[in-house]
């Protein structure tokens, strides 16, 4: 889908297929506020069936505060050493990301491959689930 450039590099779109088009630093911007969180025994059996060493796992699922919600949830594993990882294929979200200059969409493994790497690098705790620190921040 093509959308006009000028008004997609500063906001973002709601459209019919239920997605939140908007680029990747729009994204960055949202402050997100923790919807629900919880361990998953189940999970934690189905990773360790496909070879993956964890102790716990679970699923984690922010917001931001609109109207319509943009939402990111993710499934969890706790490693042997005690660091935690997000589990493979385990992003959902209702975004779709765009590139700032043409809004063209990066479609959805683009997007779960990007959301996946900004979400490795906050500082989210798996019991809490708590937001990022900077979202923390700005909403204190």
């Amino acid at each position: 889908m093509r959308l006009p450039a000028p008004s997609t590099s500063k906001v973002a779109q709601i459209c019919l297929d239920g997605y939140i088009r908007m680029t990747f630093e729009v994204f960055t911007g949202l402050e997100f506020t923790l919807r629900k969180s919880w361990e998953d025994s189940t999970l934690n059996d189905d990773l360790r069936h496909e070879g993956i060493e964890t102790h716990h796992a679970g699923y984690c699922e922010w917001e931001t505060d609109a109207t319509r919600a943009v939402s990111i949830g993710w499934a969890w594993f706790e490693c042997p050493n005690g660091t935690h990882a997000i589990a493979p294929g385990g992003i959902s979200t209702n975004v779709m990301l765009i590139t700032p200059k043409t809004g063209y969409d990066l479609g959805q493994a683009k997007t779960e491959e990007l959301l996946q790497a900004w979400l490795s690098g906050e500082p989210w705790q798996p019991k809490e689930c708590a937001p990022p620190l900077a979202m923390n921040r700005l909403s204190s």
